[in-house]
């Protein structure tokens, strides 16, 4: 075979595998779409069975919530920004903003962590209430850890524009943070 050949079999191996992983994933976050969905319909699901939701004498304040939202927000527009740094083979833009990032989002894990520690009322509302907040907690802090770990593997160079599945992978997982705590914010702050 010639080297052209082999270099057109290799392309097209490495495409299909980029296609594997992104259908991969798109699997794997649609299984957490529908956990997160159920966690939504139960908590529908008890408000219709209560009196009141929040019970009486339970105020929930919105305002650091409001707050941590913006800036789990702002976390994923710098982690995208980084993602198309990679892909522009500008590894300190990436560095950059993948790091102001995870600042933001650790920022976000730390005060809702103590709003979970600090949740109003008892009894099924504060169940649910810490069970929706916790839930997305967990996956906030393994995806964040794999974060890091980007960062971390971006700074040595392992990254280029032609090779940033990592990145990339890493940017739709966080994406999909973002987007479900935002529908749990809605859900839990707003309705």
């Amino acid at each position: 075979m010639t080297q052209q050949v082999l270099e057109q079999k290799q392309s097209r191996q490495e495409q299909q595998a980029l296609r594997n992983r992104r259908t991969g994933l798109a699997i794997f976050q649609l299984s957490w779409i529908m956990t997160f969905v159920c966690l939504i319909i139960v908590n529908f699901w008890m408000r219709a069975g209560s009196e009141a939701w929040p019970p009486e004498g339970v105020t929930v304040e919105k305002l650091i919530p409001t707050l941590m939202t913006l800036t789990l927000i702002g976390s994923s527009f710098f982690i995208r920004r980084g993602t198309r740094a990679i892909k522009a083979d500008n590894v300190s833009g990436f560095a950059a903003n993948w790091r102001y990032g995870l600042i933001l989002g650790g920022v976000f894990a730390v005060v809702m962590a103590i709003e979970f520690i600090g949740a109003p009322g008892s009894g099924q509302f504060l169940n649910v209430y810490r069970l929706m907040i916790g839930f997305h907690h967990v996956h906030a802090m393994v995806i964040g850890y794999y974060l890091i770990r980007v960062y971390q593997n971006g700074r040595r160079g392992n990254y280029s524009a032609t090779d940033f599945w990592p990145v990339e992978g890493g940017t739709s997982l966080w994406d999909f943070v973002t987007v479900a705590w935002v529908l749990f914010y809605v859900v839990l702050y707003i309705i």
